[in-house]
């Protein structure tokens, strides 16, 4: 049931990519994505306590993260818990992801009761076999591209991509900074726009603090989500008399 919603999700963010529609919501719907496969982990992970290890295992913290790429997903010890790869689950499902879940939640049953680490103890072993689950890792098996970010230049077109959102606004080395060289987000679509229809369309979206105290001004691609003073006026000491203020964006 789970998996079904969390693709109707995933498939009205396609139809707005093909008829061209805002993106805005993107990031909303894809966190609803991850909260309806979080609660299908959850669930899971009782009714595989229930039927291979008769309730003793622990609660454990469970996540699933949109910032694994290499990794499937892994257990960890201090807390206690799982984290599984979003992207890996949104590309395969629980066909495949199943067992990927079970071969950790073994880790964390040979950890718990017994200290065990790694892939070779006897207990982890066991529980793989309890649950039939191979006990080898399966990274070299399964592969999900990376996500890339655009951003294009408004000067000259050129284009750059990064495997992390830029936060501070960069700028194209085609020219000194300015507002036509500042390096614009894109979707891959406007990569190939003719560059005067990129210009008419696609404006930056840039968010410009200034301090409250030197008058410094900061601009950055997303807002922050707390409050910053000047680093400047007081480097590594936040201070309110020279509150970043937002004065656009």
């Amino acid at each position: 049931m789970y998996y079904y919603l969390v693709q109707a999700i995933l498939n009205k963010i396609f139809v707005k990519r093909l008829k061209g529609e805002p993106m805005e919501n993107d990031h909303m719907l894809k966190m609803q994505a991850i909260n309806e496969y979080l609660s299908d982990t959850r669930r899971r992970y009782w009714s595989i306590n229930e039927n291979y290890f008769e309730n003793r295992l622990p609660n454990i913290m469970l996540r699933i993260s949109d910032r694994l790429y290499s990794r499937i997903g892994y257990a960890h010890s201090n807390p206690l818990g799982i984290v599984l790869s979003y992207r890996f689950l949104d590309k395969y499902g629980w066909e495949v992801m199943d067992g990927v879940f079970k071969h950790e939640i073994a880790h964390v049953y040979a950890f718990h009761f017994y200290g065990e680490r790694g892939h070779r103890g006897e207990h982890f072993l066991d529980a793989c076999q309890r649950m039939g689950v191979s006990p080898s890792a399966r990274t070299n098996e399964l592969f999900v591209e990376r996500e890339k970010w655009y951003y294009r230049c408004r000067r000259c077109g050129a284009s750059i991509y990064t495997y992390r959102p830029l936060t501070r606004v960069e700028y194209c080395d085609c020219a000194g900074p300015s507002d036509e060289t500042i390096l614009v987000k894109v979707t891959k679509d406007q990569l190939s726009m003719p560059l005067s229809e990129f210009r008419a369309r696609v404006k930056p979206k840039i968010s410009v603090y200034r301090c409250a105290m030197c008058g410094r001004e900061v601009k950055r691609y997303k807002r922050w989500a707390d409050k910053h003073s000047c680093a400047i006026c007081h480097p590594g000491v936040f201070d309110e008399r020279c509150l970043m203020m937002l004065v656009s964006g």
